[in-house]
């Protein structure tokens, strides 16, 4: 009733008088900075409180002063401070946001410009109460939503706010816990100090335990939060990959994944189950875990794969990118998750490569098809190839899956020349006769299904990444690689047994080129996967630019390529790029050139500046709203160029323009020693010699630039050694100087040695002077005791004062 009289007196007045909003507010403002009485205090905060949503203005301009000395003052008052942490929420709750008036906004960084108000707000949180706990975590989560990074700034100087913080994911209360972790989530974002501290606190033991709780990817909200903050605590952080890894997390991911297949089985067997939204979204946040310990060229990513593999993780990302009916989010991250963990790992590489999986069996409306055949396994490269490739009529997949499966193929690859030449071997295809042709799914190798592709490009009309896919992956096949370039090259078509004239690969990659090129409904993906194939092909291989000028028709066709304005601008640049690698690395001196060099170099100028090369994804990723697109309007992703082949173009761009700009030097004379005239006109020859001596006349100036500087170094170096024997001397002389004030504290020392003889001598005299006179008085002594005995003898008195005291 005390608490009642006193609210109601503050409201009404002294004299029972109702008074206005702002003066009921001043009042009570005033009785919490002057107020004696706890219950006073809690009075003004509780009615301050039940005005601060109708008046949050007045509240905040007269009363925020007074609620943070009350705060400060009174926290171990648990009702008050509860109200007092709702009050300072309504004020910080923005209403309009990105407005800078908003009075949330004012007030978020009034509370944070005193550190100490957030370090209070913290020490509340040590208090079991679960209104007091959920309405401080709702205060620092309000903050925190309007300035991060100034909260984050405030929790770094408390001592123990970190670990309160953290503490609360043990909260066996769900709605502490779970508020615990969207402010954990807000706070680790972008600030590596932090991230560092949460982690260390057990956080990861502690998320993995909610998760479980939670019944790991089939849970609910609470699970795709955990792996949030785990994301926001791994992700760039090396040191936080260290400590996952040592304390064994990385082996409880194949369980989050909940895997279901038998680690026994021949096979990775075909897996078919629900998948709500929820499951989905959590799956793929595990699936990006994975892909953040394993970011390839990554400072941990070897020690983080080995350790993956060994946890048997290749299993159930295996089973969902390539066995499951699960929806193409979650196979695509599963491929992904594929090529981060076997990325430039010839060890993983290899074990993937003995990885045998089901076939997908054929769906109806989502379903299996009963009536169908079972499939024959067969290994996962072969799946992936055949998923790029589109090769499986009975299952779709969509063009991120696509690419994904491309790249993880490529990843294969990545530093594994023996790799390459394996797959190059499996470049045939298989006999007319071959006896699993009763199959439906026919066992393809991976090679066959790539040669499928690239060889008939009108079975790509409607499906242009059909080819791209597969010259990309053949790119990689043979990139970097003269003895998979050797492989492929002496593969050939047609039968000379019935008449017909052998063709080898290469030609027959141009005469697909070809005749895409003349067909004008061709998308223009088609020739361009032929030329990247092509450019990747001859690039530093001079046998198999022979191979490829051995057809006359190849270089006229280029330059065809090259002038008509019809065709794509990246088509235009590839086929200029091609003719610049045809030259530099050609032995013909007879082969023709064109005179349009000016276009050439334009056109590759346009190549290396256009979006395809600039744009080109990392990890052949196709972005949600490009992937969104393409199916609302039936349009194809903006995906172009393989990001492996844009580097190449990149790096190699200067060389491939000089190359176009003059020929090689073996272009220079003809076998007989005269200088050759191909048809590049009469003033090619002075062209060249006055490049040539253009260039020598650079270098030069180049040579001269660089002797010059290195006389400046040597004059340098003179001074340096000048001041060096200077010092030398120096030093050389206050080396002497201590030498000489050695030899007089030598002599020094020497008459001191020789008066503290002279002295120890006087004093031994004095000693024995000291044992005469003791002597002499020892016999005076008797003389006198001897004449005292005579005069008492003789009777005479004796009154010395010894004699008495004998």
């Amino acid at each position: 009733m005390d608490f009642l009289t006193r609210g109601y007196i503050a409201i009404r007045g002294d004299k029972g008088q109702p008074q206005s909003v702002d003066e009921t507010i001043e009042k009570l403002a005033d009785c919490l900075e002057t107020a004696t009485l706890l219950e006073d205090r809690r009075a003004a905060v509780l009615s301050l409180k039940g005005l601060v949503r109708d008046y949050p203005e007045n509240v905040g301009a007269q009363a925020f002063p007074g609620l943070i000395k009350v705060l400060h003052n009174d926290y171990k008052d648990g009702d008050m401070t509860k109200s007092i942490l709702e009050t300072l929420t309504v004020l910080c709750s923005v209403e309009r946001e990105n407005v800078a008036e908003d009075k949330g906004y004012k007030y978020t960084d009034l509370f944070l410009k005193d550190s100490s108000n957030v370090s209070i707000v913290l020490d509340v949180l040590e208090e079991f109460d679960f209104y007091l706990r959920y309405s401080a975590i709702k205060l620092l989560s309000t903050l925190s939503y309007n300035r991060n990074t100034g909260i984050q700034q405030c929790v770094l100087t408390s001592p123990m706010g970190i670990t309160r913080l953290a503490d609360l994911l043990n909260d066996k209360r769900d709605i502490i816990r779970n508020e615990s972790l969207l402010l954990l989530t807000s706070l680790t974002q972008n600030n590596a100090e932090i991230q560092k501290l949460v982690t260390f606190q057990a956080t990861f033991e502690k998320l993995l335990t909610v998760i479980e709780d939670e019944e790991g990817i089939s849970g609910g909200i609470v699970v795709q939060d955990s792996l949030i903050l785990m994301h926001n605590l791994l992700k760039y952080n090396v040191s936080n990959q260290i400590y996952f890894r040592e304390t064994s997390c990385i082996q409880q991911i194949p369980g989050l994944l909940g895997y279901v297949g038998d680690s026994e089985a021949d096979h990775v067997p075909y897996s078919y189950e629900d998948w709500p939204p929820q499951k989905v979204a959590n799956t793929v946040l595990v699936l990006d875990l994975c892909r953040i310990l394993t970011e390839p060229e990554g400072v941990n990513t070897a020690t983080n794969q080995k350790a993956m593999v060994q946890s048997s993780i290749l299993l159930p990302i295996v089973q969902l990118g390539i066995c499951s009916n699960a929806p193409a989010f979650v196979r695509t991250g599963a491929i992904y998750s594929i090529a981060y963990v076997v990325y430039n790992n010839p060890a993983v590489q290899e074990l993937f490569a003995k990885t045998v999986v089901a076939t997908p069996p054929r769906l109806i409306d989502g379903e299996i098809d009963p009536a169908a055949p079972p499939g024959l396994p067969r290994p996962a490269m072969v799946s992936l190839i055949a998923i790029a490739a589109a090769a499986d009529p009975d299952v779709e997949y969509s063009y991120t899956s696509r690419a994904a499966a491309a790249f993880a193929v490529a990843s294969c690859l990545q530093g594994n020349e023996e790799a390459q030449l394996v797959l190059a071997s499996m470049l045939k295809m298989p006999p007319d006769d071959n006896v699993n042709s009763q199959y439906t799914d026919k066992p393809f190798s991976a090679g066959s299904l790539l040669l499928e592709a690239v060889q008939n490009w009108e079975l790509s009309a409607a499906d242009p990444y059909k080819v791209w896919f597969s010259c990309t992956i053949l790119s990689h096949v043979i990139m970097g690689n003269e003895q998979a370039k050797k492989i492929a090259g002496s593969i050939v078509f047609g039968d000379e047994a019935n008449g017909e004239e052998p063709v080898p690969l290469l030609h027959h990659i141009m005469a697909q080129l070809l005749m895409a090129a003349k067909n004008p409904g061709t998308n223009c993906r088609i020739p361009i996967g032929y030329l990247c194939l092509l450019c990747t092909w001859l690039y530093d291989s001079p046998e198999s630019v022979s191979l490829f000028l051995s057809e006359s028709t190849h270089i006229q066709f280029l330059i065809q390529e090259i002038q008509s304005s019809a065709n794509d601008p990246v088509v235009q640049g590839l086929a200029a790029f091609l003719l610049g690698i045809t030259y530099e690395n050609n032995n013909d001196p007879n082969t023709p050139l064109s005179s349009r060099i000016d276009l050439f170099t334009s056109l590759l100028s346009r190549l290396r500046d256009s979006p395809a090369v600039k744009n080109a994804p990392q990890y052949l990723e196709i972005s949600p709203e490009d992937e969104s697109i393409s199916l609302s309007t039936g349009s194809l992703p903006s995906l172009l160029l393989d990001n492996a082949f844009a580097e190449f173009f990149k790096d190699t761009y200067e060389q491939t323009t000089r190359a176009l700009k003059r020929k090689p030097s073996s272009f220079n004379k003809s076998p007989s020693g005269e200088a050759a005239s191909p048809l590049m006109g009469a003033n090619v020859i002075s062209e060249q010699q006055l490049e040539s001596y253009k260039e020598t006349i650079s270098q030069q100036a180049n040579e001269i630039t660089q002797l010059k500087q290195q006389v400046s170094e040597l004059d340098s170096c003179k001074t340096t050694i000048s001041n060096l024997q200077n010092q030398v001397a120096e030093l050389e002389g206050r080396l002497k100087a201590m030498r000489t004030d050695e030899s007089a504290l030598q002599d020094k020392m020497s008459e001191l040695e020789r008066g503290r003889a002279a002295m120890q001598e006087s004093l031994t005299s004095m000693e024995k002077e000291q044992e005469d006179l003791l002597v002499c008085m020892g016999e005076q002594d008797l003389d006198i005791k001897k004449y005292r005995k005579r005069l008492r003898d003789k009777g005479e008195p004796v009154t010395d004062s010894e004699d008495e005291e004998e």
